[in-house]
């Protein structure tokens, strides 16, 4: 699910010596730092915060516990430092060297997600470049790598939000380590402590919290038992991202997610029914400063899909029931048979979605507004190549 497959750079560096001979008139610059003490040895990145506000705002605020996080397993809002004890979980020679997830899989993040932040001044021309892994666009969580060679391609594909100005040799290092078919290292190499320092005024000025960043909660819940079943109602608002959790042993939970409120006017009581053992239940809201476009459903809604390369444009006119109808010109009108829609933050799975005459696909749609975006995805097989793209629009 996660992460860099991609990624970018700030500054050129020309080879490592140069590298080298940047860092060590960096380190007395005005700026924000951040100090990784790790199982293989010390470095040390700039992070640039005026290009990348938010994905540093967001580092340091998971570094230090100023920002509230998702522990995923549990539900439970965190403010410890998020990295502390965390794993290099894929490394990869020539390449980078990536960390930031809990389970320690690459699977997972801090329960939340915030939109890229790319410039032409910000490019992955060089080793060195920090930047955020993610699993498409808008996806950034807390999972981040160091480059330790050129990587152009990933130039506006990655939010590069620092660089390495000291400690080459300890990145080279953990880069290089045996690692089995997945890219993890045979040997645990583990962040033992990232420590943020602020050198100039400028740099103690800037504000963690005011980067519009979503704000992870524990809002309560009101529980009213009732004959078969207990009604659960919070205090829900536009744009929150809501998630209950329940157990019957408060030592494993299980999430249900609720979806993302993108329109005003959703729901704040819920029905569950009682089973035999006893039952606990936590809510956990994420809460978006705006929309984050992907709606809950496609009830009645109608999708316009462009396809690329000229392979035409099927409209899907989704109904209340979970079907619904498309035109492919110049065939016939054909009919939606099953599909399943999930949401994300900023993008939507048709994952998949079958047709009555056309071949099945799997589509992810990534918005850029609350009616229009991007896809890609699979088609099964003609008249469409396997890997397919193009734009869409929603209404109503």
């Amino acid at each position: 699910m996660q992460y860099p497959v991609h990624t970018r750079e700030y500054r050129t560096f020309a080879p490592f010596v140069g590298l080298l001979f940047f860092v060590s008139s960096a380190v007395a610059q005005n700026g924000i730092f951040a100090d990784f003490t790790s199982s293989l040895g010390n470095f040390t990145c700039q992070l640039d915060y005026t290009n990348a506000p938010k994905a540093v705002a967001n580092f340091i605020g998971l570094a230090t516990g100023q920002r509230g996080w998702l522990d995923l397993p549990t539900g439970t809002v965190r403010n410890i430092a998020f990295y502390d004890g965390l794993l290099f979980h894929r490394v990869i020679s020539g390449f980078m060297i990536q960390s930031g997830s809990p389970n320690g899989q690459g699977s997972d993040g801090p329960g939340y997600a915030f939109p890229d932040e790319f410039t032409p001044s910000l490019r992955f021309s060089g080793p060195g470049v920090l930047a955020m892994a993610n699993s498409g666009p808008k996806s950034n969580g807390s999972q981040f790598f160091i480059t330790v060679a050129a990587t152009t391609w990933l130039n506006d594909v990655h939010t590069i939000f620092g660089w390495l100005v000291s400690g080459t040799n300890v990145v080279i290092a953990i880069s290089q380590v045996a690692t089995n078919t997945d890219s993890k290292p045979l040997t645990n190499v583990v962040i033992q402590k990232v420590s943020i320092r602020r050198v100039g005024a400028a740099a103690a000025a800037f504000d963690v919290g005011a980067q519009n960043l979503p704000v992870v909660g524990n809002p309560g819940l009101k529980l009213t038992n009732a004959p078969g079943f207990v009604s659960l109602s919070f205090t829900n608002r536009q744009f929150a991202d809501n998630r209950l959790y329940s157990s019957t042993n408060l030592a494993t939970w299980s999430p249900e997610f609720l979806g993302i409120e993108v329109t005003f006017g959703g729901t704040n009581t819920l029905y569950r029914t009682k089973n035999a053992n006893q039952g606990f239940y936590r809510f956990a809201q994420i809460q978006y400063p705006s929309s984050t476009f992907a709606p809950r459903s496609l009830y009645s809604r109608t999708v316009v899909l462009t396809f690329d390369g000229g392979a035409g444009v099927i409209t899907l006119v989704f109904d209340a029931n979970g079907g619904g109808t498309y035109t492919y010109p110049p065939g016939p009108t054909g009919t939606v048979t099953s599909y399943d829609w999930s949401q994300e933050p900023y993008r939507g799975y048709l994952w998949p979605i079958y047709y009555s005459d056309l071949v099945p696909m799997t589509l992810e749609l990534d918005f850029n507004s609350n009616t229009a975006g991007k896809f890609s995805g699979t088609a099964y097989t003609s008249p469409f190549s396997s890997s397919v793209s193009g734009t869409f629009t929603l209404s109503p």
